[in-house]
């Protein structure tokens, strides 16, 4: 006869299960703190990037908007040079164009020193106004750009200097 001593090996996870489902003690798992921790560093490294790269790229769009709409280059040069009031020197779409005409000898238009303020408050480099102070008549429709401004001009002695600025639209 043998005598069988109680089995004394360790609780076997079914076992280890069923106690616990016998007291009701909760079961905790890890698993939702490591998701949402990795979730927040996610949700934090995205906003870093969002901040340092495609906010300040939409910053001068605004910018560039605003300056097309009135609040730009152009219509503060018209002030600053006192001439918003010259009806040869206009200021079109909003403030994103301008057209300056100046006398001839059959035509009235502005003085050229009220032009040359413009251009300058414009800062219009020295090579585009020596181009626009050294056009012919025989020379046609000229072109030039810079600081995101286009101008096109042509002189006849009749008719005098006619100047057309735009802001250029990226």
């Amino acid at each position: 006869m043998s005598s069988e001593a109680p089995d004394e090996r360790a609780p076997t996870r079914q076992q280890h299960a069923e106690d616990k489902e016998a007291t009701n003690e909760p079961t905790t798992s890890k698993r939702p703190v490591i998701f949402g921790l990795a979730g927040l560093g996610i949700g934090l490294v995205a906003g870093l990037l969002l901040g340092t790269v495609a906010i300040p790229a939409t910053l001068g769009v605004g910018e560039r908007f605003a300056d097309a709409v009135g609040g730009g280059p152009i219509p503060a040069s018209v002030e600053t040079c006192e001439v918003a009031d010259n009806r040869w020197i206009t200021v079109g779409d909003d403030g994103a164009s301008l057209t300056m005409n100046s006398f001839g000898a059959e035509s009235d238009g502005a003085d050229l020193d009220e032009i040359f303020c413009v251009l300058k408050e414009l800062e219009a480099p020295d090579s585009v106004t020596s181009l626009i102070e050294s056009t012919r008549a025989l020379d046609g429709r000229q072109t030039a750009t810079w600081n995101d401004l286009a101008a096109s001009w042509g002189y006849h002695p009749d008719d005098g200097l006619d100047i057309v600025i735009e802001v250029e639209r990226n």
